[in-house]
């Protein structure tokens, strides 16, 4: 086969049209030859550059490098594609691939130096980038993936590891369709034909399966992964757990319901009341009640008027505990007399009903450091409730010293709580839905207040019941003064 050497002219044309700088210097580094692309990279003209020391290219730092590929050169090896960095005129640093190799004479001895050198730049930055999404992807609070047209999975960085339940290991070169329920696999299929179309996919809400099964319901963004040409090769996906918004969406629903019902119930609770106070004080007035008939009235008017003060009373300390502005004045307290005290207030309601209300105290004192007021509160929402809830039969209150906690029981014979309806007993506004609840009304703030003001104590409450019809048991704790 007959080959043919290329002309001088030949040679020098493809040298002028590289995009690397080529250059040749002499054993002892003086430029002989110095092209367009190392007027490019560098900044020096051929005029500039021809006769000078290829030095001055080089950083201080890195002559020693410089004088170690010389010294390779020599001895007639090649010194290929080691990167380093050169000097441009303007002072910048340039990053480069060198390759340097011998220039032989005919007869093979060593008479200088070809280098051609690689801008690196433009490949630095580009590493730069890809490691800096890298990082972002990886540090991403979202599930980011990526899949091949056919739905393989390629990439899956650490959200999507907890998200999903699936390690990378174990979804790369898997179907996507791991995660998809089978009764949305049609999903995919058209997530799959939008993409080989090039069209991109916004947020779409769908669901999808973790490795133990359990679902998990996303937002997913899908864009097609594109060649510098424009072909489709693959897509990336992204996509958001969403299911906490959702929980947040409806428990904010149901707030608001709970809110307007409050509203309406404490219209309804304010509004019996007050129909009572204003009825009879207009009759007084007016001169339309018989004497032995005002006693009764005034005793009427004296009772709702109090109803109207505890309502309003137990709305403003809601208030204060969403606001945390409850203040509590912490004394060294005898239980005793609270208890006591609180069930002379409710006796009269109690003896009305014919209901027997007992009380279960040791003889010596009881003293736990508390608000006294608050407490008392405590005791007495426990005991209206059992008296409102207790159509006849018995209400006991008992005192005890527990383990070195104060303990206080109240049992009733009423109506009982479903079960239910227990774990509900305690939440603002809350109430059974039982005809008793319903025919006694109220606001449904007692016993959330009274939880309230016992943990703010450091105790606890507890509620059981064997169920309608079986009354209920109350029971509360609290730390004994040192």
């Amino acid at each position: 086969m007959n080959t043919v050497d290329p002309s001088p002219l030949v040679l020098a044309a493809v040298v002028e049209s590289s995009d690397d700088a080529i250059i040749t210097q002499s054993l002892n580094g003086i430029i002989q030859t110095w092209n367009r692309a190392a007027e490019r990279m560098f900044g020096y003209s051929a005029d500039e550059a021809l006769g000078r020391p290829i030095s001055m290219l080089i950083p201080p730092e890195r002559i020693d490098e410089e004088d170690g590929a010389v010294e390779r050169i020599r001895r007639g090896d090649a010194v290929g594609h080691f990167e380093t960095e050169r000097v441009a005129k303007n002072g910048h640093r340039v990053p480069v691939s060198v390759t340097m190799s011998p220039v032989l004479t005919p007869t093979g001895d060593v008479y200088g130096i070809s280098v051609i050198a690689r801008d690196l730049t433009e490949r630095r930055a580009l590493e730069r980038n890809a490691f800096h999404l890298a990082a972002i992807v990886s540090s991403a609070e979202d599930a980011i993936a990526s899949k091949d047209i056919n739905g393989i999975v390629q990439t899956w960085n650490k959200a999507a590891e907890r998200m999903f339940g699936y390690t990378a290991e174990e979804m790369i070169g898997h179907s996507i369709r791991t995660i998809i329920p089978r009764d949305r696999w049609h999903e995919e299929d058209e997530v799959l034909a939008r993409i080989r179309s090039g069209r991109a996919i916004d947020h779409f809400e769908t669901v999808r399966q973790r490795k133990d099964g359990s679902l998990i319901e996303i937002s997913l963004s899908v864009s097609p992964i594109k060649t510098s040409t424009g072909a489709v090769i693959g897509a990336s996906k992204i996509a958001r757990d969403v299911s906490i918004q959702r929980r947040l969406a409806r428990e904010a629903e149901e707030a608001n319901r709970v809110k307007d019902e409050f509203l309406a119930m404490l219209s309804h609770e304010l509004r019996t009341p007050l129909n009572a106070v204003l009825g009879y004080t207009r009759m007084l007035r007016d001169g339309h009640l018989a004497p032995d008939r005002r006693e009764r009235a005034m005793e009427t008017i004296e009772r709702n008027a109090n109803l109207l003060g505890q309502l309003v009373a137990d709305v403003l300390d809601v208030s204060s505990i969403v606001t945390g502005k409850v203040r509590l004045k912490m004394t060294s307290c005898d239980l005793k007399t609270l208890v006591q005290a609180a069930t002379d207030v409710v006796r009269p309601s109690a003896d009305a009903k014919g209901i027997d209300l007992r009380v279960d105290a040791p003889e010596t004192s009881v003293h736990a450091t508390c608000d006294g007021e608050r407490m008392q509160q405590v005791f007495w929402n426990l005991l209206s409730n059992a008296v409102k809830f207790t159509p006849s039969g018995h209400i006991s209150i008992a005192l005890r010293n527990s383990g070195g906690r104060a303990k206080v029981t109240v049992t009733d014979t009423g109506v009982g709580i479903p079960a239910k309806s227990l774990p509900f007993i305690f939440q603002r506004f809350w109430q059974a839905e039982t005809a008793a609840h319903r025919a006694t009304g109220g606001l449904g703030l007692g016993l959330a207040l009274a939880r309230h003001f016992v943990e703010l104590h450091g105790g606890t409450i507890q509620a059981a019941s064997e169920g309608e019809g079986k009354g209920a048991t109350f029971v509360v704790t609290l730390p004994l003064a040192h």
